[in-house]
């Protein structure tokens, strides 16, 4: 399924790319994301890794700014293993998103963005001391988060970018499949800093 999504995405991509320069403007990014899985048991933003993407913008006044991004986005849990505590539990969760962005730029060069993310798990594991442990429920293909940020304008081209994401519907259902009010299952709670660079 994910085969053949990419080709659309890259069409896509590639189109934002060749529209006139004056009115769009193209980016790659960076950096790192700290996470952790809401609902799994295990409290901590103890799980790091990658952010990477490429994205295109366009200020739709002097002060508002439009941005879609695709990018590799890897997340999930992890337990901090001590002398005290010695287990052992780690989940990874890597993702192709689709980012939706509205920013709107402050005074002295400082964004607020806001906006929605699709996301498309390419890829899960999820193992304590004992190895891999696929009897778990599994994790949906698909993700839609909310995202919040704010950002830095160092230069015209260079900005650097802290955001916060959650998923607005659970990565997965709860162990015992059981829900309470608004908890209806795990979900992905990270922050992410980046730094973007503009063509």
């Amino acid at each position: 399924m994910m085969s053949r999504r990419l080709p659309l995405l890259i069409g896509i991509l590639t189109v934002c790319f060749s529209l006139n320069a004056q009115i769009f403007n193209a980016g790659i990014g960076g950096g790192l994301n700290i996470s952790q899985v809401e609902g799994d048991g295990f409290s901590g933003y103890n799980k790091a890794g990658p952010a990477l993407g490429v994205f295109v913008n366009t200020w739709l006044s002097d002060s508002w700014r439009g941005q879609l991004e695709i990018s590799y986005s890897s997340k999930g849990s992890r337990v901090r293993t001590t002398i005290e505590d010695p287990r052992y539990y780690r989940i990874d969760l890597n993702y192709i998103e689709i980012p939706l962005i509205a920013g709107y730029l402050l005074p002295a060069g400082i964004l607020a963005e806001g906006g929605v993310s699709f996301g498309y798990l390419i890829h899960a594991k999820e193992e304590d001391e004992l190895g891999s442990t696929p009897g778990t429920l599994p994790f949906r293909k698909t993700e839609f988060a909310a995202l919040v940020g704010v950002g830095y304008l160092l230069t015209e081209k260079i900005s650097v970018i802290a955001r916060i994401s959650y998923s607005i519907i659970p990565v997965r259902d709860h162990a015992g499949g059981g829900t309470y009010y608004f908890n209806r299952g795990q979900n992905n709670n990270v922050i992410s800093f980046l730094l973007h660079y503009q063509f």
